[in-house]
């Protein structure tokens, strides 16, 4: 009888953007895990473990999923952070001053508000460029971090009601930012319909940073299908979205694609009948996208490259190869579960591990800080952070580790 700390609370039945009922399931991932349910060893085989259904809408044509997780809790204890990379900072430096030098140029008190606005990195940057900042978070400990960085947030999960809890001087912003947040809310409508009563206008922009369906299913990436996410958006069905809700999709790809994260679409709307509306980006056809024989593909290629993943570490270790993994965010849990013999790797490093003695959910592999990987020597590092591969490779090549014995993720899914 151990209290489960999440749960499903309901499944919809019509699409989550469009209200229609014209959906077809091409994926189920069996039995899969939050990316941050990490347990300590009373807890292990307690962790909760449900099917993701991937869903595509014949109407509007936007990727979903169908099920609605009760998160509360989470969020509240949730403490995930880019941590100290240096990619990461020069990327949200990027996003302040690309922004504010292309959509606010001579203006003063810029106002930008951060919906889960995590430890405040990224307003950091907007602060330093002379703009007023605020954040809006449900974790009270990355809230917490925030304010010792001198970064204000409200705390809470961002809706309609929330508006009212926004200082005085936020009733009104310049800029909305969500970085990878969107994905996450179950009412994408309901959302942008609180947005419109705050931002600015004719001067308002909502950046959102999301991420990219095409680019999942290029890479296999199935990963990214979580319970957390709720919509997965290609440019079309973001501009499908942004128009049906009062909203103009103006820039796509804010930053180059070396400098952007991993997996990141970053698009900016405004307001239909703001200033900016000249910008406004009228289509993005992916007429494959709007066939269910593309989803039907794709996922026999995400099966494929499961396969493939279990072959390599089933390789491996008839080699006697150990094989530790490094990153145990979401892309290393998620990757991991979908598997059935991840409980053959050692163990999982991380830069900052949720905390000491933890294990990762559904197959319980130890979660290490990263001298582990100087301790408990291993024959090859799986990374799932490719992101910043280049960071880690240098990082292990100090420790004595060959180039040869790290290898992305991303390579094992595609060879």
């Amino acid at each position: 009888g151990i209290k489960m700390k999440y749960k499903v609370e309901n499944l919809n039945d019509v699409c989550r953007v469009c209200k229609s009922k014209n959906l077809y399931k091409f994926l189920t991932l069996e039995d899969m895990p939050f990316t941050d349910d990490f347990v300590n060893s009373s807890q292990i085989g307690s962790e909760f473990l449900y099917p993701i259904g991937i869903y595509y809408c014949k109407d509007c044509h936007t990727v979903q999923t169908q099920h609605n997780v009760a998160v509360d809790e989470y969020y509240e204890d949730y403490q995930y952070s880019v941590g100290e990379s240096q990619f990461a900072s020069d990327f949200m430096k990027g996003i302040a001053e690309k922004l504010t030098e292309t959509y606010f140029k001579n203006e003063t008190d810029v106002k930008v508000l951060e919906i889960g606005s995590g430890d405040g990195g990224q307003l950091v940057p907007f602060k330093e460029l002379g703009c007023s900042v605020l954040g809006f978070e449900p974790s009270s400990f990355l809230v917490e971090v925030a304010a010792k960085k001198g970064i204000p947030s409200v705390q809470g999960l961002f809706n309609d009601a929330a508006i009212s809890m926004l200082p005085e001087a936020f009733k009104e912003v310049d800029i909305i930012l969500l970085s990878y947040t969107f994905d996450h809310i179950p009412d994408p409508i309901d959302f942008l319909n609180a947005v419109k009563k705050i931002l600015h206008k004719k001067r308002g922009i909502l950046v959102i940073e999301n991420h990219d369906l095409q680019k999942i299913f290029e890479r296999k990436e199935y990963c990214l299908f979580e319970h957390e996410h709720s919509i997965y958006l290609t440019k079309e069905t973001t501009i499908t979205l942004a128009k049906a809700n009062g909203f103009e999709v103006i820039e796509f790809d804010v930053l180059p694609d070396e400098k952007r994260r991993a997996n990141s679409l970053v698009f900016v709307m405004t307001l239909a009948g703001s200033d900016l509306t000249d910008k406004a980006i009228q289509n993005y056809p992916l007429p494959e996208y709007n066939t269910q024989k593309l989803y039907d593909d794709k996922a026999a290629e995400i099966f494929e490259g499961i396969h493939k993943f279990e072959d390599y570490i089933n390789e491996a270790v008839l080699q006697n190869k150990k094989i530790a993994g490094y990153g145990a965010g979401g892309r290393g849990i998620m990757t991991l579960a979908a598997l059935n013999n991840a409980n053959k790797l050692e163990y999982l490093v991380d830069k900052k591990p949720k905390s000491e003695g933890v294990f990762a959910p559904k197959y319980h592999l130890p979660v290490y800080q990263i001298t582990q990987l100087q301790t408990q020597p291993v024959d090859e590092v799986i990374v799932f952070s490719f992101g910043y591969i280049k960071e880690i490779t240098e990082d292990l090549i100090k420790m004595g580790y060959k180039p040869n014995q790290i290898i992305s993720m991303l390579d094992i899914l595609k060879n």
